[in-house]
């Protein structure tokens, strides 16, 4: 009922057909394609599509070669997030099985490259933060302790 809405003056449930806006655009124009979409959906397709050329720009000006002989996980980065981005284009416009499968296996592999990308900042901000936990529970075991010293001589009539 959420997803329903007034159309020529009668309560209009859109169906599963209405999802793939590719059909909704033959069938009535890009208007009514825009419409079905709502303005959330079209501002994440608009953003998709922006980070897909990015990305096609940046692999169509750089030097695979070099890039790859650089750094092998920042060039299959730059690869994967394309893909990605572009297959989450293509789901959000079409979703189907297919293309929803295309975007998380490509969004598993471009997590992966960024994961091996930044594996040494990732295990740097764990140790950082291991001690952060670690500074922070040991004054509260000196806070906890101290209380209870406290409480226990407030307690014991004989100190």
């Amino acid at each position: 009922m959420l997803a329903g809405y007034m159309r020529n003056g009668a309560f209009y449930m859109p169906t599963s057909s209405e999802a793939n806006l590719l059909r909704v655009a033959q069938r009535g124009g890009l208007a009514n394609a825009a419409k079905a979409a709502g303005w959330m959906r079209g501002a994440g397709i608009v953003g998709s599509v922006a980070t897909t050329a990015w990305g096609v720009a940046n692999l169509a000006t750089m030097d695979h070669g070099k890039a790859w002989k650089e750094d092998k996980a920042k060039c299959l980065s730059n690869w994967t997030g394309t893909a990605f981005n572009a297959s989450l284009t293509l789901a959000m416009v079409a979703p189907t099985p297919v293309t929803v499968g295309l975007a998380v296996g490509t969004g598993v592999a471009y997590a992966g490259t960024l994961l091996w990308d930044n594996g040494d900042k990732i295990v740097e901000g764990a140790k950082e933060a291991a001690d952060w936990v670690g500074d922070k529970a040991e004054k509260a075991g000196e806070v906890i302790s101290d209380g209870a010293k406290k409480l226990g001589s407030a307690l014991t009539p004989f100190d």
